[in-house]
């Protein structure tokens, strides 16, 4: 009986803990969802942008560009737009450019080479894209299939790196090493606010002489150091291990995996705010890791996603965070280069601590 007693005990002071129970049973449905969503409902291949250079305006180019429409996202552009959107943005794997007189060469029997000018850190999208030239050779088997006579070959040129290949570890490890720094940082910041609570630490420091934002400041800062030395960390034994690429540039991944950490250290202030007692930290610090992991394109290459999915990843911390990392270790970009992405992941963090900071309570009462 005083087991049945005690086990009623803690039901009732489970059932107590609303938001704790919601989170419980509510929260796993919702990311069973959300990750349902992202793999079984993608574009696919439809979502990647594929621009075409045509300088020839003929039959077989207007064949080539018509099969390709059926598979991919074509755009014709000129020459300089092309290598803006494979180069420098980085919105397309590769960009075909069809020279002068290809029709003419073609139907009279010559041989002709057209230039594809790629990014092969996108390696996944790359390859979706050379099968669906293999689909648009069939396709145009009405103009004597060109490519298995041999009259057309593809000459690939990077033009992001001196990588010509990767493989799927470019995108495992530093995606799964991301997503297990941020579910790091949701524990441990959630964790420690609480415990803090439980210990009386907080009613002390809450008249303490001591500025609110010099307090929440000096604790995300020890796990800023924690988080960027696991994630340089999981890096390092990933280059050793596994030959993952680094870069060229030891100093811009430090302070890419510093700003990476810093905006999800904050980010994780502003959900362990939301977060009362240790029973609704778990749930919901596995719930926000796994969406924004499966939406950010750590799990998967945002093509795959739907395209409302894909717009609202890129809002997300963790698409910002995947796509600096991937620039320096795998494009080779200088910090110059990485501008963007490092402000955003700076204006992600001051923005979240500054809402952190107004969330933040000591004492039972928010500072403000």
């Amino acid at each position: 009986m005083k087991t049945v007693a005690m086990m009623l005990k803690d039901l009732r002071l489970i059932c107590r803990d609303r938001f704790g129970l919601i989170a419980l049973l509510v929260v796993p449905i919702v990311v069973i969802m959300v990750v349902a969503s992202a793999t079984q409902s993608g574009d696919g291949s439809k979502s990647i942008l594929f621009p075409v250079v045509n300088e020839d305006q003929g039959p077989v180019a207007t064949a080539l560009i018509r099969a390709f429409r059926e598979h991919l996202d074509v755009r014709e552009v000129s020459r300089a737009t092309a290598q803006h959107l494979v180069a420098e943005v980085n919105d397309a794997p590769a960009a075909l450019i069809l020279p002068p007189e290809l029709s003419k060469r073609y139907l009279a029997q010559k041989p002709s080479t057209v230039e594809m000018l790629t990014d092969p850190a996108q390696w996944r999208e790359l390859e979706a894209i050379k099968v669906v030239m293999l689909l648009a050779d069939r396709e145009t088997a009405s103009l004597g299939d060109p490519f298995s006579q041999e009259l057309l070959s593809v000459k690939e040129r990077n033009i992001t790196g001196d990588n010509v290949s990767f493989s799927s570890l470019e995108q495992n490890i530093p995606g799964f090493s991301l997503m297990f720094v941020l579910l790091t940082l949701i524990f441990s910041v959630s964790l420690a606010l609480r415990e803090e609570e439980v210990w009386g630490t907080s009613a002390r420091l809450s008249v303490a002489p001591v500025p609110p934002a010099s307090l929440l400041g000096g604790k995300l800062l020890a796990r800023l150091v924690v988080g960027t030395a696991q994630l340089l960390l999981l890096l390092v034994f990933g280059h050793f291990v596994y030959g993952l690429r680094l870069g060229h540039s030891p100093v811009a991944m430090i302070l890419v995996a510093t700003a990476v950490v810093a905006s999800m250290t904050c980010f994780a202030a502003v959900i362990a705010a939301f977060v009362r007692t240790r029973e609704q930290a778990i749930p919901v610090g596995l719930a926000v890791a796994f969406v924004l992991a499966s939406l950010g394109g750590l799990f998967w290459p945002l093509y795959d996603l739907p395209r409302l999915m894909q717009q609202i990843a890129n809002a997300l911390i963790t698409t910002w965070s995947m796509s600096a990392l991937q620039d320096v270790m795998l494009r080779d970009k200088t910090l110059i280069a990485i501008s963007t992405e490092l402000l955003v992941l700076v204006g992600y963090g001051l923005v979240s601590f500054l809402i952190a900071l107004r969330l933040f309570r000591y004492g039972g009462e928010a500072h403000s």
